[in-house]
């Protein structure tokens, strides 16, 4: 096998993406591909997720912000880059001047998962199409996201990257169909990456310290009008728990903030939480693969909620009105099966392309 370069979303203080990172590169490492994350620099998510600085202070609520948040804050950015350089084999850092040198380091390159197609997400940065690499290198996809449907104005340019590429797949139903309809090519529909591995795999990654000892409700991100917040602290009340919300900001009535500064806690407080209502799509993933009991929300890049609602059947978790009041539970023999063969599919999407790597 030549030498591989992935390119994700990795820099981030998000846990889930952070997760998709590990799990792409470790199964592409457990198959014998000598890869190597590229610590690429995307300027809209380095603005997006960088960690205030001092030199941002202007004004004195700048300075009450930085002192209540920072510390926090930075502690949860260092335990994310300790996951990744005790865990992963990264290359130094590229932004989109440089990041063409890479063809003379690498003889194939894939790119996902994660919304790295979404023009929203990325600030429309070609980068994550792989228009750097050479016409004769190799380019594969895993189970890259779009997320919102690419604007008008780029799908041709945009068609352009993709038809270069030798294998493709993506994470939803739906933009597997915008490819078809936008670029003409078909191509596969894989897993996210953290569901290759089963909850046992996950479990063996769990670091308890900060769960609480008494029964939970977690609530975590925050979709737009605030309704899992809502919905997380009436259903603890409801039911006689706490309602705890994963938040390094301020504190919101009628929960108890925590502030898991690694992944590794973040899954143990997925794990042990009674009910989770989340507006995260890797919220909800973990909170299945768990069998948790579990509400999602749409906070944004609505296609991944609804093709994950509608493949595992379980649109009857969605966050609304009926459905957290009716509380029927998830049919967890059923989501087992499904999850199981769409993790067999793509383990062998992995293995045809380790064949060509």
């Amino acid at each position: 096998m030549g030498k591989v370069g992935l390119l994700t979303i990795h820099n981030t203080v998000n846990y889930g993406s952070l997760l998709q990172t590990y799990s792409t590169y470790e199964a592409l490492a457990s198959m014998g591909c000598d890869v190597t994350l590229i610590d690429y620099r995307c300027p809209k998510i380095e603005k997006r997720e960088a960690v205030p600085t001092w030199r941002n202070v202007k004004t004195v609520k700048d300075v009450i912000k930085y002192l209540l948040w920072h510390r926090k804050l930075q502690a949860k950015h260092d335990g994310f880059w300790k996951f990744i350089d005790d865990n992963i084999r990264i290359t130094n850092s590229y932004d989109h001047t440089n990041i063409g040198d890479l063809n003379n380091r690498f003889d194939s390159f894939v790119v996902g998962s994660d919304i790295v197609w979404g023009s929203e997400i990325t600030g429309h940065d070609k980068t994550f199409f792989l228009n750097f690499s050479d016409c004769e290198k190799k380019k594969y996809s895993f189970s890259s996201s779009i997320g919102t449907l690419w604007d008008e104005s780029e799908r041709e340019e945009i068609a352009t990257y993709l038809k270069r590429f030798n294998k493709i797949s993506v994470r939803e139903e739906l933009a597997m169909e915008w490819i078809k309809q936008y670029v003409g090519i078909d191509v596969n529909v894989t897993c996210d990456p953290t569901m290759l591995f089963d909850a046992n795999y996950w479990e063996n990654m769990c670091d308890d310290y900060l769960v609480p000892k008494e029964k939970y409700v977690l609530i975590y991100l925050e979709n737009p009008d605030k309704k899992n917040v809502t919905d997380g602290i009436q259903y603890a009340k409801k039911h006689g728990l706490s309602a705890y919300f994963i938040n390094f900001y301020r504190h919101v009535k009628g929960t108890k903030s925590i502030t898991p500064e690694t992944v590794q806690q973040w899954l143990s407080l997925v794990k042990h939480a009674d009910t989770v209502f989340s507006a995260s799509y890797h919220g909800l993933l973990f909170s299945l693969y768990f069998h948790r009991n579990v509400f999602y929300y749409n906070r944004g890049e609505k296609s991944r909620m609804v093709s994950l609602g509608k493949a595992l059947n379980i649109e009857h978790r969605e966050g609304t009105d009926t459905n957290v009041m009716n509380d029927i539970p998830v049919d967890y023999t059923m989501v087992d099966k499904i999850i199981s063969h769409k993790r067999e599919e793509s383990w062998e999407y992995l293995r045809n392309i380790s064949k060509e790597l």
